[in-house]
């Protein structure tokens, strides 16, 4: 037997402890034979030797090396390969089980936009779409899979058919739709059409606030208009990533097999300024008046004095089609620009104070109309209309009274540079503070002409934006510093500040458009809010015609004269502890009527008054007094004259 090896050669066949006293070994065993306590050798089993009971096999040291030596070696194999399939891994191998897992971004939840108290203005919720896999819907399935689906979705049918009927194997067949309509489709139970979930962004404030001033993101929830845009980096966050099991045609998600590889970072919420609820009532107030009035288009901004915040900004034009009022897609208080007539007069008045030559008192000569030669030998004249008789008027009395040919005397008292600079100073001619997508800055070209300063003088010949005519009003209620407009909290308190006017000359202003108010003879009491001080300045302006000269647009006034007519109101709202806010509205080419006073100071109560009560700023408890403006009117001539309630730029 060559493949064992036996222990102990030199006692083959015996135990090695045979013989030793008390050795109880197997050796020792014996059978038990009657009658003895010895065994005879005939006793013994016979062919069997005694030296085959004690023989031990054992495994010999060389043949435990071999087997150690094979089971390394194995195991080293073992781990060679894995740790060469970790680090060069075999394509043909790893392929198979990548077809098996797919990688997708994690979108992050998108930031909402919440108002000056924290309430949401824009926000995403999951809304579903409605997805298929054209490879599981027979082409004998389709009719009969679009026509079940068109009851319920906007998307075309032939679109349909054609995007059933591509090699594709995902197409989208109608994206973010409301729940229940994602209901109704799943409950159709029809092959290879399914639905998950995508953010949708809802406005809460209505369309109109959600267009217009909110803005738009796009079907991947990207911002593309409006505060959207402007915050959009810090609205989107950071997506993740997630990997998914799937089947081996990849046409199922397997139950579980989903894992977060990197999560996703929500975006931050962006604050604004916006009161929701002055919003809302400011937009419901424009459309109406654009609709009485059968107007092209109405906006209005409202703002605080002490930090330039913008509580709400609208507007609205008429539906070409249904020739009702709706809102608009673009915010046009930042965006539409247009010549703001008389509102531009404070800029005259505070420019000739400012000079020192003239104060609220000074008497100045206002003839009916006053002539301005132009380069190529015509003459231009400045007129108020409804004024047949030459005057005397106080400085007070011309902003009052909104003379045209006041105004300029006044703009050429304090000189074309000085005007101009106010009008840069005052924020004209760029854009406002809040930065606001596709703003406009208007346009302010410096008065080269003889006839562009008298012009200036009264808004015309130059262009602004909503945002540009309350910013220079709130300069003046400001004590004579101009702080740019704000529409998020981040903003606040950010921005630098300048002085524009003296203290005293906005003093003086504010007491002049008070009496604006509260004259007999101003020129916008439709404007008053009850309990409170209101400072303001009516405009009337013409603007330029298309397919006109000028702006001579046609021939349906009685004069033969027809305008497209801007009316306008701004003015701030004050009570004892001072100016609180602004409020400016602009209708633009309204019908029936066209004065400032009766088109616009009537929306402008309204909306200054809600705000008010929504703001809960106390009334005004002493009284009220416009003596500084109350000076008696002179004129040149014995006959009583009637003004009309406006002259044309009023």
């Amino acid at each position: 037997m060559g493949n064992r090896c036996w222990v102990g050669a030199g006692t083959r066949g015996r135990d090695p402890l045979a013989g030793r006293a008390g050795h109880t070994g197997p050796a020792d065993l014996r059978r038990p034979v009657l009658g003895g306590g010895g065994v005879s050798p005939a006793g013994r089993r016979p062919g069997r030797s005694r030296s085959t009971t004690s023989a031990r096999p054992t495994v010999c040291p060389n043949r435990l090396r071999t087997l150690c030596a094979v089971f390394i070696i194995v195991i080293g194999g073992f781990g060679y390969r894995l740790a060469d399939l970790q680090l060069t891994p075999d394509q043909a191998l790893a392929e198979p089980i990548s077809r098996t897992l797919r990688t997708e971004d994690l979108p992050a939840q998108r930031g909402s936009i919440v108002d000056r108290l924290g309430r949401p203005l824009a926000y995403s919720r999951p809304a579903p779409t409605i997805v298929a896999d054209p490879r599981l819907i027979s082409t004998e399935q389709v009719p009969y899979v679009v026509g079940q689906l068109a009851s319920f979705l906007d998307t075309d049918p032939e679109v349909m058919a054609r995007r059933l009927t591509s090699d594709s194997r995902f197409v989208y067949l109608e994206r973010q739709v409301d729940p229940e309509i994602g209901d109704a489709v799943m409950a159709l139970g029809l092959p290879g059409v399914w639905s998950y979930e995508e953010p949708r962004r809802e406005h809460p404030n209505g369309d109109c606030t959600g267009l217009s001033l909110m803005g738009r993101v796009d079907i991947d929830h990207l911002g593309i208009s409006g505060l959207e845009k402007i915050h959009d980096q810090t609205l989107t966050g950071t997506p993740g990533t997630r990997a998914i099991e799937v089947s081996a045609d990849r046409s199922a998600t397997i139950v579980g097999g989903q894992q977060v590889l990197e999560p996703a970072v929500p975006g931050e919420d962006v604050a604004t300024t916006l009161d929701r609820d002055i919003q809302f009532k400011a937009q419901e107030l424009i459309e109406a008046t654009v609709a009485q009035f059968d107007a092209d288009l109405g906006m209005a901004i409202v703002t605080r004095i002490d930090d330039g915040s913008v509580l709400a900004a609208v507007s609205a034009v008429v539906d070409g089609e249904t020739g009702l009022a709706r809102c608009t897609s673009n915010n046009l208080p930042f965006t539409h620009t247009f010549e703001p007539g008389s509102t531009m007069k404070i800029v005259s008045v505070a420019a000739a104070l400012e000079s020192g030559a003239v104060d609220p008192y000074t008497r100045i000569d206002v003839p009916v109309e006053k002539p301005y030669p132009v380069d190529d030998g015509r003459v231009f004249h400045v007129r108020d209309t409804g004024r047949y008789e030459d005057r005397v008027y106080t400085t007070s009395e011309i902003l009052i009274r909104s003379s045209n040919v006041g105004s300029s005397t006044l703009a050429e008292v304090a000189g074309p540079d000085a005007v101009w600079g106010l009008m840069h100073g005052f924020g004209f001619g760029s854009v406002s503070g809040v930065d606001f997508p596709g703003e406009s800055a208007g346009i302010l070209e410096p008065f080269l002409s003889t006839v562009a300063l008298p012009t200036a003088s009264y808004g015309q010949g130059v262009s602004v934006t909503a945002a540009q005519v309350i910013e220079s009003f709130n300069a003046v209620a400001n004590g004579g510093v101009r702080l740019p407009l704000s529409l998020t909290g981040a903003e606040l308190g950010t921005k630098a500040s300048e002085r524009v006017i003296s203290e005293q000359t906005s003093d003086l202003l504010m007491d002049m458009m008070q009496g604006v108010v509260e004259h007999e003879n101003g020129t916008g009491p439709n404007a008053a809010v009850r309990g409170y001080t209101v400072s303001g300045k009516t405009s009337t302006a013409w603007q330029p015609c298309e397919g006109g000269v000028a702006y001579q647009c046609g021939e349906d006034d009685p004069d033969g004269r027809a305008h497209h007519y801007t009316s306008g109101f701004a003015g701030i709202i004050s009570n004892d502890q001072g100016p609180q806010f602004s409020v400016y509205v602009m209708i633009d080419n309204p019908k029936g009527a066209k004065f400032g006073n009766q088109v616009a100071a009537p929306a402008f109560a309204e909306i200054a008054a809600y705000t008010a009560r929504q703001l809960q700023i106390p009334q005004v408890t002493s009284g009220v007094t416009t003596t500084a403006v109350r000076a008696e009117t002179a004129v040149t001539t014995t006959t009583t004259t009637t003004l009309a309630p406006e002259s044309q730029d009023g």
